[in-house]
């Protein structure tokens, strides 16, 4: 195990969304809370990574670059080698990041008055780029179904059928709720779009965090019928921690679609990585396998000391054990706060930073999201203060 992972490391101070105290007390009223919210992790990335960066810092001139030919390699070689979806540079473009690049789809493939279907409680800036597109989101919600979230396949149909509806966006794995899609939905919801014409838009940015007995799967390497009509957002932000300096793919198979996004990138120049980006991006996929284990190894351990915590000590409240991301969903609505309640008494009484369920939709309502990628001395603090919280209820 990576004894690095253990280490504290003070970002209180930097720019951070997740933990700079200016930016905690603007989002939560206050500076003290303890930040498990914004999801990147508390680990320092891989010494590959950090060692590529030095050499490329150190050479000392940072003009323009292509891309070389290694970078495309390292992104085909770990999907193919991992995730069993073999695709080829032809199919990748390159964009400053995940939601950039659904943006672009969502502009250059669909009109304004569309609509676009997406599946609550899911994460908030789907509906806010499809807002902001001129566009309308349309709610497929999720259902809970014995403490599991599924598909509503029969809404799905439904809002499929709609003459106005002309695109899906979905989350795979699912944020927040952290559901891994099998190839069987996978396959059902690619039926479903295929039938009615539908383009599938699929964000796959936690692709790599999946847990022991689930296995991610692309929806594009279901067949070729289902991938010329998908659309699918690949980062290695989540993966090495590198969100801050990353970039991202967009990969499809479908040439028109490809060429109207090539048709935007070019029209904004807005495919030019920087330099730092694609050393850390390739360092990344090509050298950092086993740090990636070793956190994989470590989020897991966190995982289940929060479940046997829960059970053991906070019986109010419910783990939704996910699948896969390092993105815990808890279910709270037994406390009996609505809620807005829910959200002050956690940051007032717990002084927890978390994601409130309502900020992914009201069907999130009643739930909390815990970012459980750091140390296991901040995961035993933000439980002792949560569990104190509750027993004051």
């Amino acid at each position: 195990m990576n004894t690095k992972l253990d280490k504290i490391i003070d970002r209180s101070q930097s720019p951070s969304y997740k933990c700079n105290k200016d930016f905690l007390k603007k989002v939560f009223g206050r500076s003290d809370v303890l930040p498990m919210w914004v999801a990147d992790m508390d680990f320092e990335v891989s010494d590959p990574i950090i060692q590529a960066l030095h050499s490329k810092v150190d050479f000392g001139i940072y003009g323009y670059e292509f891309k070389e030919k290694s970078v495309m390699t390292s992104i085909e070689n770990w999907y193919k080698k991992y995730h069993n979806w073999d695709f080829t540079s032809d199919q990748i473009q390159f964009v400053p990041s995940v939601l950039t690049g659904l943006s672009i789809a969502i502009n250059q493939l669909t009109n304004e008055g569309d609509h676009v279907i997406i599946q609550p409680p899911v994460y908030d800036p789907f509906s806010t780029i499809i807002k902001s597109s001129n566009r309308q989101f349309v709610k497929n919600p999720l259902v809970m179904r014995d403490g599991k979230y599924v598909i509503d396949f029969d809404d799905l149909i439904e809002k499929a059928q709609d003459p106005k509806a002309k695109m899906i966006l979905i989350s795979n794995p699912h944020n927040p709720v952290g559901r891994v899609w099998t190839k069987d939905e996978l396959r059902r919801l690619g039926e479903i779009a295929l039938k009615n014409d539908l383009i599938i838009l699929s964000d796959d940015i936690h692709a790599d965090i999946v847990y022991k007995n689930y296995k991610y799967t692309s929806i594009a390497s279901l067949s070729n019928e289902i991938a010329d009509r998908t659309i699918t957002l690949l980062s290695p932000g989540k993966t090495f921690n590198i969100s801050g300096i990353s970039t991202a793919v967009v990969v499809t198979a479908n040439e028109v679609y490809k060429k109207k996004i090539e048709a935007f990138i070019s029209r904004y120049h807005v495919g030019m990585s920087n330099v730092l980006s694609m050393t850390a991006f390739e360092a990344g996929f090509a050298e950092s396998r086993a740090w990636f284990e070793d956190v994989m190894k470590y989020v897991s351990g966190n995982l289940e000391f929060i479940k046997e915590y829960v059970k053991n000590n906070i019986e109010a409240i419910k783990v939704v054990e996910p699948e896969g991301t390092y993105l815990v969903w808890l279910d709270m609505r037994a406390l009996g706060l609505d809620p807005k309640e829910l959200q002050e008494y956690l940051v007032d009484e717990a002084q927890l930073g978390l994601n409130y369920g309502h900020w992914f939709g009201r069907q999130g309502g009643g739930f909390v999201r815990m970012n459980i990628a750091t140390q296991r001395e901040n995961i035993e603090r933000a439980l002792k203060q949560l569990e104190d919280a509750v027993n004051k209820i």
